[in-house]
């Protein structure tokens, strides 16, 4: 359950970011950061993107993750969405 409220958060940002009114742009990729804190992994992480994203705009969209390896870090305990790509 915790993977899909992040990823559910994840999709509305990625939407509120790609989809300004009146353009609505196709999401081809996207990079998050997660911290070694988060309690999920990349994997996991990366096959609840992509049921999520089934009918939005992140719908097909390469998701890359990069980790973070130092528990200190301030974002150890967070996944942070660091870029999308978009169609042009």
């Amino acid at each position: 359950m915790h993977e899909a409220s992040l990823i559910s958060g994840l999709i509305r940002q990625i939407e509120s970011i790609a989809h300004p009114p009146p353009v609505r742009k196709k999401v081809v990729g996207v990079t998050l950061r997660i911290g070694p804190l988060c309690a999920t992994d990349p994997d996991h992480l990366r096959d609840h993107f992509l049921l999520a994203a089934q009918g939005t705009i992140a719908e097909g969209a390469e998701l890359n993750v990069e980790t973070i390896d130092d528990p200190a870090d301030p974002n150890a305990a967070s996944v942070v969405l660091r870029s999308i790509e978009v169609e042009e």
